[in-house]
């Protein structure tokens, strides 16, 4: 196994607070920008802190098990996965911002006879606007790469772009709506972006917004309960005989999590749930496909995240 592909947006209206002396100097300067211009974001009517700007995040999965078992594949393995993120502004304006962002993912599959580890980057650039106290929009391009060097195929890179907006309908209700579309691997298609955000009270929130849609619960300003679900996948190519055969893994999990903070804007995360719809498709060539569900396993997840206010 070599490359990978990992599908994964980042937030499309975010900045980062870079951990370094110098950088961390400059992303205060960026927030205190933001916080002076038009952006509108309501925060200060519930407890639950601004988005992750950044992210680290560690997954483990123990004994997945295909339920049909094609040939020539384990039907038992191990997944774990580290990921990393960040995203922040170049430059602020009272009611125009440009974000870039980029992502890490190193993915290892172990079966009882081998183990592969699968090395991803991306990069972002947004261009976000405020254009009136209901709408805010961004324009955005990502384009992700596989990093091993010693992988060549058409699956190993892909480029999401896409025009999204968020309608404030009022300060506890707003809306998200817009388009993406994807190119990679030989695909090509267009789908819709929509969802909501509901801040119900200061301790109630409801985030139905890809890719982690969640119920909120959050007793003070310093801790948060929620419930949800996650979508992920994975797409890598297997070299056999000069020839690339494509494999995609992806799963939808259930679960639940809780998240403190620690220390100023750094927050630490633990999940644990279920996975109930998992899936394995194997393409060998354009008109030979192999799919099987993989059967229901629980996961957890560590992450430490990083919400400037």
């Amino acid at each position: 196994m070599h490359s990978l592909s990992k599908i994964r947006l980042p937030l499309f209206f975010s900045m980062l607070a870079l951990a370094s002396s110098d950088l961390y100097a400059f992303g205060e300067v960026m927030i205190d920008k933001i916080l002076r211009s038009d952006f509108v974001y309501d925060r200060d009517i519930t407890h639950m802190p601004f988005m992750p700007i950044g992210y680290l995040t560690a997954t483990h999965q123990n004994e997945l098990e295909l339920d049909q078992c094609p040939s020539g594949v384990d039907c038992e393995f191990q997944y774990q996965s580290i990921s990393q993120g960040a995203g922040f502004p170049v430059w602020v304006g009272q009611n125009q911002m440009l974000v870039v962002a980029e992502t890490l993912d190193v993915d290892v599959f172990e079966t009882k006879t081998d183990s592969s580890t699968i090395n991803t980057g991306g990069l972002m650039a947004a261009w976000v606007s405020q254009h009136s106290l209901e709408w805010q929009s961004a324009a955005f391009a990502y384009h992700y790469q596989n990093l091993d060097s010693h992988t060549r195929s058409e699956n190993t890179s892909g480029t999401f772009a896409g025009l999204v907006g968020r309608y404030r309908h009022g300060a506890r209700f707003h809306s998200y709506w817009g388009a993406v579309h994807f190119n990679g691997g030989g695909d090509a298609f267009t789908y819709p972006y929509a969802g909501f955000d509901w801040f119900i009270d200061r301790h109630w929130v409801i985030s139905a917004v890809m890719p982690w849609p969640t119920i909120n619960y959050l007793p003070d300003d310093k801790r948060i309960f929620k419930v949800g679900a996650l979508f992920s996948e994975t797409t890598w190519s297997v070299n056999t005989d000069n020839q690339f055969h494509t494999q995609d893994f992806s799963q939808v999990s259930m679960g639940a999590a809780y998240e403190q903070q620690i220390s100023g804007a750094i927050w630490g995360e633990v999940s644990i749930g279920y996975t109930g719809l998992g899936k394995l498709q194997i393409e060998t060539d354009a008109d030979t496909k192999i799919t099987t569900d993989i059967a229901n396993t629980p996961f957890i997840k560590l992450a430490l995240n990083v919400r400037p206010f």
